[in-house]
């Protein structure tokens, strides 16, 4: 299930990225990469508290896994919102980049003459 989410979630932020004509496979890695990077660390926090023989019973592990389902989804979906929501504030960054570029640039300012101190010599 997390597998197919992951794809379908990863398929939107390319068609966002390709939509605001930005690369996608940026994105695309470091939300597939910190989710996985996540799931492991949570894999690891589950074994130290339930200890390892949560990984020699599989009736046990199935039971801490439906616990655990929906907070991975949740948080799979939070990932995909703030990674669209980078996106957007990429895009955003972009394209003030580009209104800056574009203006016209401001005359200097004329210099104010100095004073002659000649006399001083």
């Amino acid at each position: 299930m997390d597998i197919i989410v992951l794809a379908i979630f990863s398929y939107a932020l390319y068609r966002l990225a390709m939509s605001h004509h930005i690369r996608p496979w940026r994105w695309i890695i470091n939300y597939v990469l910190t989710f996985m990077v996540s799931t492991f660390v949570m894999a690891i926090v589950l074994i130290n508290i339930y200890g390892q023989n949560m990984m020699k019973d599989m009736d046990f592990m199935a039971k801490v896994a439906i616990k655990v389902e929906p907070f991975i989804l949740l948080y799979q979906f939070v990932l995909f919102f703030f990674f669209r929501t980078r996106i957007l504030k990429y895009v955003h960054a972009l394209d003030e980049l580009d209104k800056l570029e574009n203006t016209p640039p401001t005359p200097p300012t004329p210099k104010k003459e100095d004073k002659d101190l000649s006399y001083f010599r």
